[in-house]
């Protein structure tokens, strides 16, 4: 006599559930199996983070290059404050002090210039006071500067030609609630920012606004309107 056995097959939603909860279950002990081994790590001072330094001695108000800075795996409960962990969060940073190589770079040590950014190489950003500031005046417009100087002979002269505003600041007062002028930015030569703090100093300032300057475009010559040349007489 043979005996039958009778197996049951399970449904496939049944097998899609049991394969689910499966690889839960993987998961959850790769989770908790790294959670523990980072806490061994921990114990024993293992865990490390990349932190930058200086890759050599860095001079305080010099902007950083790539080349400036490397990075370097320090004891996670040994990072710095503030610590900076990329070499592009360095780049461009200014060093507020003298940096010596290997020195860990955090935010109190590096500073980011708020104008060089904005001054092309070989200029220079001046602040100076105007005594006459056109009303409506925005960091959009190019402006030109007049210096006038008092004495017996008065004279004002142009000091300085189609600037860039960076920024506009205050009034400045001078005293019996009378207006001194307005702290304008601009970005100059070094010869004009001279002459712009001298005027400064000796005289007083005014800025005019430039007019936007419009190109058209030329008509294009047509045979009719050519000049002909005159016929040969006779």
């Amino acid at each position: 006599m043979r005996t039958i056995w009778l197996r049951r097959r399970l449904p496939p939603s049944s097998k899609v559930c049991l394969g689910l909860a499966a690889g839960c279950a993987l998961a959850a002990f790769a989770l908790v199996h790294a959670q523990g081994a980072r806490a061994a790590a921990q114990g024993r001072g293992d865990v490390t983070v990349q932190v930058v330094v200086a890759a050599h001695d860095l001079a305080a108000g010099l902007a950083l290059a790539e080349d400036d800075v490397r990075l370097w795996p320090v004891p996670e409960a040994g990072e710095p404050p503030g610590a900076l962990t990329s070499v592009a969060a360095a780049t461009g940073r200014v060093p507020t002090g003298r940096v010596a190589a290997g020195e860990v770079l955090t935010l109190t040590r590096v500073a980011t210039s708020l104008l060089s950014g904005s001054v092309p190489f070989g200029d220079v950003a001046v602040t100076v006071t105007f005594a006459s500031v056109p009303d409506g005046l925005t960091v959009a417009d190019r402006v030109d500067a007049y210096a006038t100087f008092g004495g017996a002979r008065p004279f004002t002269t142009l000091a300085g030609e189609d600037l860039r505003v960076l920024r506009i600041g205050t009034s400045e007062g001078a005293g019996l609630g009378q207006d001194r002028g307005t702290r304008i930015t601009l970005d100059v030569d070094p010869a004009t920012a001279r002459q712009l703090v001298e005027a400064d100093a000796t005289g007083s300032l005014a800025l005019v606004v430039r007019g936007a300057a419009v190109v058209t475009a030329s008509p294009s010559p047509s045979s009719s309107s050519e000049v002909q040349p005159p016929e040969p007489s006779g």
